[in-house]
């Protein structure tokens, strides 16, 4: 019997997997509320939620989930599909995925805030430092270099709300930060992607407020929401779709 990493799904050719961590439920919580945007006519999740998202081995061009995470990926997908190979699907978006732009943006902006200056050799160390230090990229990024004219976008989580919970760090240096300077910094992330082969999906301008924060109208809702300042909105999940949406039309 072949192993899970040489099956292959007799399924046709599907058009997009969302692929990602707990950021991908406001995602479903969208599609059931009738907000997202018409993407494709075949779509995919597949993922893990909390610890289990650790548990993703990658080898010959599959993602493989150990026991923990197979259990929520058979829930998360809901179709059956087990392992996730690169050439599965004529698309995929990575949604939040533990790529945190929270984790860059800000201290980057702290940082030419207050004058400081990183060379372009600087920029790249710290720019792959940061994209990949997260196993999730590096699966990108072998999806993108082994699966030619396959489709991947990557849309890191987004900036954490502003007045919701109690964040570990801040970065007052970053706050009142512009539009241009926050394109900047994005620029180094979006440059070096792109010579992956990844497209980098970031969160809409209308929804960041007071330079390096989201907007708490775009919060998490449900129970136990209210302290939570990572997740967002089913209607912050709509934006983004429709950007991708976008993106994909060209």
């Amino acid at each position: 019997m072949p192993s899970p990493a040489e099956q292959v799904s007799a399924a046709p050719l599907p058009s997009l997997c969302i692929f990602g961590d707990s950021h991908i439920a406001s995602v479903k919580q969208a599609l059931d509320a009738g907000l997202l945007p018409y993407v494709t006519d075949h779509l995919e999740f597949w993922g893990a939620y909390g610890p289990a998202f650790r548990q993703f081995e990658f080898q010959d061009n599959t993602v493989l989930p150990r026991k923990d995470a197979a259990e929520m990926v058979a829930m998360i997908n809901g179709l059956g599909r087990e392992v996730l190979r690169g050439d599965a699907f004529a698309a995929y978006l990575f949604y939040g995925a533990r790529l945190r732009i929270a984790d860059f943006l800000p201290p980057m902006l702290a940082t030419l805030r207050q004058g400081g200056h990183l060379s372009a050799a600087v920029r790249h160390r710290v720019v792959r430092r940061f994209l990949e230090g997260r196993k999730s990229y590096r699966i990108a990024q072998q999806f993108a270099r082994t699966n030619p004219g396959v489709s991947v976008t990557f849309a890191p989580a987004p900036l954490l709300t502003l007045g919701v919970g109690l964040p570990e760090k801040t970065w007052p240096e970053a706050e009142g930060a512009s539009a241009g300077e926050r394109a900047e910094v994005l620029g180094w992330l979006d440059a070096e992607a792109a010579a992956d082969g990844i497209t980098l999906l970031h969160q809409p301008e209308e929804t960041i407020v007071e330079g390096c924060w989201t907007d708490p109208r775009f919060a998490a809702t449900g129970p136990g929401s209210e302290e939570d300042p990572v997740h967002k909105s089913p209607e912050f999940a709509a934006l983004m779709l429709t950007r991708y949406r976008a993106l994909q039309a060209g």
